[in-house]
């Protein structure tokens, strides 16, 4: 563990053979181990779920999970595409994913795709290679899991530490401590802490190792949540659909007010943010800003009206890695803040304004010039934040804000949430952390299936409990025994 920049994932590249060491010397079952490449770490059973999503979405998840290995199911120059399904398969039973591997893996959801992943990276090698004691470095593999994979996951690597070792990396600190037998804690490349006997500590004491202070109580600044019923309505989302997607959602926003939209993967909640930033509209529906009028949103007229939007996938749709981070964080401002009316660029403009929210930010190794591929999670998911941050929106459409992000970081985050509703700036907040969700709402809209069921009340001195929140997000058939009164926090169903 560690916080984002603290070394975790660079020290994974260089047991992987992806970066080579300036000093040191590694050992493997007790031999010299020094792998000049990923593929030469594959040779010796070492193999890895990245931060970032590495599949191929436009193949079959059969030739995803078998990628490199075809030579294994050749003949006479043919590839035996029935043999390979058939390996596939058993890889994906054995992980308890229910999947087609015939299908594109593009047609899965992003918590499928990660399972299909882990199941590559934990099964794959063992499966095709015989190896018997395999090495499986996780970098932060459940970050975008849902309740379902997340459960198959941890069985998954029950039964790998029966066979081999693991290395996990995660910003859940209560998972880590859960499934760890030793914790490792790194802070600025360096190793600070070494916990043997996990049960012996707690999330407050690994916070405080990680980034040199204590957590604070108040971690979602719920005592800063603002008061919103007489202030005017900001947005207003009406009657938006999308065939199968969701269904006759409609969302009232105040100035200065934080909306969360919980629900699970499949609930459409992520679409439903896209829907009213203007990034994929929906088939039919209005959004009104301030008291402008009511259209189908349009993500260029929607950013120009002040509405930013960051992504639930980073690297997907929020930051093109291989460009610099000034020109990252400049990306939704070329036609007018960073500009004139000639189009000539105003380069000093941009230099200094990126300068000034590395700094605000605490965008750690960054410079306007550096390749944002060489940033952390973290740090890059900070600079995409910059990008609307500078330019003072009304509004801020957030799908997963923190996923990535380290508890440190995670705090100064809610901090600038916080900050930004003190100013007035609306808030929809799209997450799947729980916790996140109810810390730092005023309302919570649950989704399911493409449709809101209820709404539930989240005053800062009354927050309603995981229990509550989680009942509702489950199909009814599933949930009705499960979910309790919530006569005293839900406002009632909105149709």
């Amino acid at each position: 563990i560690g916080e984002n920049g603290a070394g975790k994932s660079t020290l994974l590249n260089i047991l992987s053979g992806i970066v080579q060491p300036n000093a040191g010397r590694m050992e493997l079952i007790g031999l010299d181990y020094r792998p000049q490449s990923y593929h030469h770490a594959l040779a010796y059973g070492i193999s890895r779920v990245f931060q970032e999503q590495a599949l191929v979405p436009n193949v079959p998840i059969y030739e995803n999970l078998l990628i490199g290995e075809e030579k294994s199911f050749s003949s006479a120059g043919f590839v035996q595409r029935r043999k390979m399904i058939a390996a596939a398969q058993r890889i994906v039973e054995e992980a308890e994913i229910d999947i087609d591997v015939r299908r594109k893996t593009s047609s899965y959801d992003f918590s499928r795709r990660q399972s299909i992943e882990i199941a590559r990276a934990c099964l794959a090698t063992s499966h095709l290679s015989g190896v018997t004691t395999p090495l499986v470095l996780l970098d932060e593999p459940t970050s975008a899991l849902d309740r379902q994979d997340e459960e198959a996951f941890f069985r998954l690597m029950q039964k790998m530490k029966r066979r081999g070792s693991l290395v996990f990396i995660s910003h859940r600190l209560s998972e880590v401590i859960a499934h760890s037998d030793i914790i490792y804690v790194l802070k600025d490349g360096r190793l600070v802490a070494r916990i043997d006997d996990p049960r012996e500590t707690d999330e407050k004491t690994l916070h405080g190792l990680m980034v040199g202070r204590v957590r604070s109580a108040d971690y979602y600044k719920e005592a800063r949540q603002l008061s919103v019923t007489t202030h005017p309505v900001r947005l207003q989302a009406s009657s938006l659909s999308r065939k199968g997607v969701f269904d006759n959602v409609s969302v009232t926003l105040r100035a200065g007010e934080i909306v969360g939209i919980g629900g699970l993967l499949d609930s459409g909640k992520s679409a439903v943010g896209k829907a009213i930033a203007g990034v994929s509209p929906p088939d039919v529906g209005t959004v009104r800003l301030n008291d402008g009028a009511a259209d189908l949103p349009d993500i260029i007229r929607q950013v120009r009206k002040g509405i930013g939007y960051v992504p639930a996938e980073r690297l997907v749709d929020g930051i093109i890695a291989s460009f610099p981070v000034a020109w990252n964080l400049t990306l939704a401002s070329g036609s007018d803040l960073f500009s004139n009316a000639l189009g000539f660029w105003n380069r000093r403009r941009e230099i200094s304004e990126t300068e000034r929210y590395i700094r605000e930010l605490r965008i750690r190794s960054a410079t306007p010039n550096l390749k944002s591929s060489s940033l952390s999670g973290g740090n890059q998911q900070k600079v995409v934040l910059s990008r609307w941050l500078c330019r003072e929106p009304k509004f801020l459409v957030l799908d997963n804000p923190t996923r990535g992000v380290d508890a440190g970081a995670k705090e100064e985050i809610y901090g600038i949430i916080r900050n930004l509703a003190d100013q007035g700036v609306g808030i929809l907040l799209i997450t799947d952390e729980l916790l996140e969700l109810i810390g730092l709402s005023n309302r919570i809209l649950i989704m399911q299936r493409g449709r809101v069921v209820t709404e539930i009340a989240a005053h800062p001195d009354s927050k309603p409990g995981e229990r509550d929140v989680v009942s509702w997000m489950l199909p009814s058939e599933n949930a009705a025994a499960a979910r309790p009164d919530t006569s005293t926090h839900h406002t009632g169903i909105l149709q």
